[in-house]
């Protein structure tokens, strides 16, 4: 089928249109990261700077929320990327995630990187932030935060896990190991 320039015009309006509104929806959610990961724009993904406190890149992985998959799947997952059943912590389910003390990780550098599904708003060391993860975001000492999302919000899934996993390891922020 062959088209003509102004059709092509119009296409080209629209396609910029639809992926301005994805980006901007996928950073208001917290997943630009993944979004671009996930379109094959990763180039575009800034460098994280450097901060006064780094972790260790082979520290541990605190996955945290309702999951939709098994522990097991979730170790299956992070073993095709070399990664140890050691590395992992799981904190899985709503009552777990709202009792954890996050205050223990902070200043933590054996922990690499937090890894949040669904939890409740509420939670210990929330402060006055909207949410937990917020708080962590925006307080210095603690790990790295991801949002494991798909396109409905958090959610614990073997692709979304998958995508965050491959993502750090391909910038070298996550050691295999």
């Amino acid at each position: 089928m062959r088209i003509t320039n102004e059709e092509l015009i119009d296409i080209i309006a629209e396609a910029s249109y639809r992926l301005h509104t994805k980006i901007k929806e996928a950073y208001k959610n917290g997943n630009l990261d993944g979004y671009l990961s996930a379109i094959g724009m990763v180039d575009l993904i800034p460098k994280v700077k450097p901060s006064a406190y780094d972790t260790n890149p082979e520290g541990k992985i605190l996955i945290i929320g309702e999951s939709r998959i098994k522990d097991n799947e979730i170790y299956g997952c992070l073993k095709e990327f070399g990664l140890r059943k050691e590395r992992v912590e799981l904190q899985l389910g709503y009552d777990k995630a709202k009792r954890f003390s996050f205050r223990n990780i902070q200043y933590n550098p054996n922990y690499r990187l937090i890894l949040f599904g669904p939890i409740p708003h509420s939670g210990e060391g929330k402060g006055e932030k909207s949410s937990i993860i917020k708080q962590i975001e925006d307080t210095d000492g603690y790990p790295k935060v991801i949002r494991l999302m798909d396109k409905n919000g958090l959610k614990i899934t073997k692709t979304s896990l998958k995508r965050a996993i491959s993502l750090e390891i391909e910038r070298g922020y996550l050691a295999v190991g």
